[in-house]
């Protein structure tokens, strides 16, 4: 089959054509009126003047004007600019000036945001026609006028050519552009639907932004390759996920560790697992995986995957906190690399690295940032900088982000897991762990620590002394500094940079060593 997103919605149309694949709101899209409605949108597009192949912004929230405007794109040749809607500012401005793309699509409430000084090469906005009322600047003749007596003009593509540019959110610098081609979207959905086993009649729940992997591919995408029906909703919900999953009939969904925590921590009925749920995909997994196995009654598995790496790891249904994320996907070659260069040992930690049997699965290059592509991608091995341990049984364990790795008394220090210690304690809501350059220690461990509203006073020296009781003793931090919140990316990401700035401010004071 050839694996592009105009060769998937053909097939679901030939296959199925008055199957349902989208439900938004009250609103169903067979698979046919879900086709005919990217075809109209594509030639209000094509009739705004856009070129194929250049680059589009697209700012849209979870919608079906979203998928619509997605699938739109993609028939037509062009190559999609996701935006995160949470982008403002600086951040906002870096996306559009280093994309190069001279047009914007996004709906009125946006607007504000875009002004002159904000979007480099940008020279046009194109308004959905739903969500425009907030709109205020523009003319009528910003507003895609959806005629349904005007279909696009399709443009086939091959599964090397690009089909977008997603920009992955920078903890330690400006965000990049990771160029994808339309065969990496493809095996990226296909991964993940193998993963959770997705099937013809299935209902996928999507709780995930539209403008991240996991939501596009993930879920819609592999919604599609698959005959199933996207639930899309505008967010996650702890409120309203248990209904929409009963109202739906939902049968399979795609969790973030923190949102199956969420559904975990909520109080327990006595009709949880009297729901229509049967598989969960959940990254990462979280130490309560068994008992919201046992609880709701579902299947659970986990894998491992990112914008550039696509997901070259997966586990079984069996997988426990203990025992990783899974072993390697078929098709995808792993190596284990020490900071000497050497492929590391059973037990030994090492960066991943990834390579393909078939080329434009991983990242492509970086979006104008060869120097990046070239740091990034070495003798055909995609350079991950994310650390894993290979166990007994063949499964590789994440261990840290390479940039995250301390050093201390001539331990090596997994930040993730000292993060999994502090988190263990009731009264603790959110750690982020960083190292500061220690004269006598090589380095020292700082915990910042965000308490739970509702939890009692707790000291940080209390927190130490629980870290001691369950862990081994250099995984206790050396200081704990509490804080209301922590410095994040738009996507929600902790920026580690900044926290190590804070605390090397800190610990150079003279009351550094107060806790």
């Amino acid at each position: 089959m050839y694996r592009t997103i105009l060769s998937t919605l053909d097939d679901a149309v030939e296959r199925e054509p008055d199957t349902p694949a989208l439900v938004f709101e009250g609103r169903t899209y067979t698979n046919e009126q879900l086709k005919t409605a990217a075809l109209v949108r594509l030639g209000a597009i094509q009739a705004a003047g856009l070129l194929p192949s250049t680059p589009v912004l697209v700012m849209l929230d979870n919608t079906d004007e979203a998928v619509i405007t997605w699938l739109a794109l993609a028939l037509g040749g062009y190559t999609e600019v996701p935006v995160n809607t949470a982008y403002i500012g600086e951040t906002l401005a870096h996306l559009c000036r280093d994309s190069g793309a001279p047009t914007i699509i996004t709906e009125g409430r946006f607007v504000e945001r875009l002004s002159s000084t904000l979007l480099g090469d940008v020279t046009s906005i194109l308004l959905v026609p739903t969500g425009t009322e907030a709109a205020s600047g523009l003319g009528e003749e910003s507003v895609l006028r959806d005629d349904p007596s005007s279909l696009g003009s399709i443009v086939v593509r091959d599964e090397l050519d690009e089909t977008a540019v997603m920009y992955t959110s920078g903890t330690t610098g400006p965000s990049k552009g990771a160029v994808i081609t339309e065969r990496h979207a493809y095996t990226y959905a296909s991964s993940v639907a193998e993963t959770i086993d997705l099937k013809r009649g299935d209902v996928y729940y999507a709780p995930l932004p539209l403008f991240h992997i996991a939501g596009r591919w993930a879920v819609v995408y592999a919604a599609l390759q698959r005959g199933a029906c996207t639930v899309l909703v505008r967010r996650f919900s702890i409120t309203s996920f248990w209904q929409d999953v009963r109202h739906h009939q939902v049968t399979a969904t795609f969790l973030l560790g923190a949102m199956a925590q969420f559904v975990l921590s909520a109080p327990p009925r006595p009709d949880d697992d009297d729901n229509p749920l049967e598989r969960v995909l959940m990254v990462p997994l979280i130490e309560g995986v068994d008992d919201f196995r046992a609880r709701f009654g579902v299947q659970v598995a986990t894998c491992f995957g990112s914008t550039e790496a696509n997901v070259p790891l997966a586990s079984g249904w069996d997988a426990g906190i203990d025992d990783g994320v899974g072993r390697p996907r078929a098709g995808f070659r792993l190596r284990l690399v020490t900071a000497e260069g050497e492929d590391a040992i059973q037990g030994e930690r090492g960066e991943l690295l990834v390579s393909t049997d078939e080329d434009g699965i991983c990242l492509a290059r970086y979006h104008h940032n060869p120097d990046a592509t070239s740091r990034a991608v070495i003798d055909g091995w995609l350079h991950t900088g994310d650390i894993f341990v290979l166990d007994e049984q063949a499964r590789y364990h994440f261990v840290d982000r390479l940039k995250d790795a301390l050093r201390k008394r001539g331990e090596n220090i997994s930040t993730f897991e000292v993060e999994r210690e502090v988190r263990s304690h009731p009264g603790v809501a959110e750690c982020a762990v960083v190292g500061v350059a220690s004269e006598h220690t090589e380095e020292d461990v700082v915990a910042f620590v965000q308490l739970r509203s509702e939890s009692g006073p707790v000291t940080p020296q209390e927190i130490r002394e629980h870290v001691l009781a369950r862990a081994p003793k250099f995984l206790a931090p050396d200081h704990v500094i509490l804080v209301s919140d922590f410095p994040t990316t738009p996507t929600g990401k902790i920026q580690k940079f900044e926290l190590r700035e804070t605390a090397h401010r800190m610990m150079a004071a003279p009351t550094a060593a107060a806790d």
